[in-house]
């Protein structure tokens, strides 16, 4: 039996944490104040807490039984409590021992990669799946791409470089008013891709989001420096 009166949540006591749980299991819409108490005590600006973890199998709970909400709070919660990297103890420590809440997710964020349109939604859900099965580094990452635009640090000068999404393709460039001078990236050849990458660009295609998938495909592929002119694989520039 959890003694919630003694966790700590992102900002003090967790006493009120099972009451906004409660709450909460009633609505999928992300707007109610129970999910927006629940995301910033349990997930504040990338941190978790003790609580957040404690919370991790009423939140598992409340997504399994929402497996007809394209979006829905509970899971994307659970996404961002277990890949957060800010957090009061080891990360794989946490997967072990919500291995099972995590496992009985992993289909039932699959399966909402079919209920998704709009490409930025496909990105988010893609991100949870990638944090469900621990697909670093995009299950931190890959919502970056969903707005449109990726900053870089370069391996070789160490200036910021700008991955703009124009029409489809990344460019490269030094900000959003350099577009039209900006590089197009190399697109990653899917024999090259490693088993997170695989993964996500299959996972995109089978569920009917081919434009996504090439999105990605140039997101896991090399750019151009604009400053210095080095070429290097994306995955190692991110910040």
């Amino acid at each position: 039996m959890t003694d919630w009166a003694v966790l700590r949540d992102v900002y003090g006591s967790a006493a009120d944490v099972p009451a906004l749980l409660r709450d909460a299991a009633a609505t999928a819409d992300w707007n109610a104040v129970a999910w927006q108490e629940l995301w910033q005590r349990l997930y504040h600006q990338g941190s978790v807490s003790p609580a957040s973890y404690a919370a991790l199998p009423v939140l598992a709970e409340i997504a399994a039984s929402r497996t007809d909400v394209p979006l829905d709070p509970a899971l994307f919660l659970v996404a961002a409590i277990i890949a957060s990297n800010d957090a009061p103890s080891a990360i794989d420590g946490a997967r072990g021992v919500y291995a099972a809440e995590l496992a009985a997710l992993r289909p039932v964020a699959e399966g909402k990669i079919a209920l998704v349109r709009d490409r930025a939604d496909v990105l988010w859900v893609l991100e949870v799946v990638a944090a469900l099965e621990d697909l670093s580094p995009w299950q931190r990452d890959l919502d970056r791409l969903a707005n449109d635009e990726v900053e870089l640090e370069c391996p070789s000068c160490g200036d910021y470089i700008y991955l703009e999404l124009v029409d489809g393709a990344l460019v490269a460039t030094t900000g959003p008013d350099a577009v039209r001078d900006g590089q197009p990236v190399q697109q990653a050849p899917t024999s090259d891709l490693g088993p997170a990458e695989a993964r996500l660009v299959t996972l995109s295609e089978a569920n009917g989001h081919p434009d996504v998938a090439r999105e990605m495909l140039q997101l896991f592929g090399r750019a151009g420096c604009p400053h210095c002119g080095t070429w290097f694989p994306i995955p190692d520039a991110l910040p």
